[in-house]
């Protein structure tokens, strides 16, 4: 039989389509728990993907964006895991963060 490989994915992005996060607090749209992220989150959970990744420009976001999508996701979606590896790191400003975040996950 031919053994499946885990998919590891990296967003690039943090915004509403991909958190429902923007300007600092939850998108007031029909798009409030993202919908990428709320994607890849549930095929983790169904065993199509291992690994995520989120990338942005503004670290200092990530406190928040994790707050938001435990009180949307998780806490919705029970049993849900919501674990993100972000780039940068949650102090860390950097508009080419996503060069280390590329070079930290598996080409393919």
């Amino acid at each position: 039989p031919k053994q499946e490989v885990m998919t590891s994915v990296l967003m690039i992005g943090t915004g509403e389509y991909t958190t429902g996060f923007v300007y600092g607090k939850p998108s007031n749209s029909d798009k409030g728990a993202g919908v990428v992220a709320l994607t890849m989150f549930d095929l983790r959970r169904r065993g199509k993907v291992n690994r995520l990744g989120l990338c942005g420009v503004n670290g200092n976001k990530f406190p928040g964006i994790r707050k938001h999508m435990k009180n949307v996701i998780a806490d919705v979606y029970l049993g849900l895991d919501i674990s993100v590896e972000t780039y940068p790191a949650d102090d860390v400003v950097d508009p080419k963060s996503y060069t280390t975040a590329i070079d930290n996950f598996p080409k393919g």
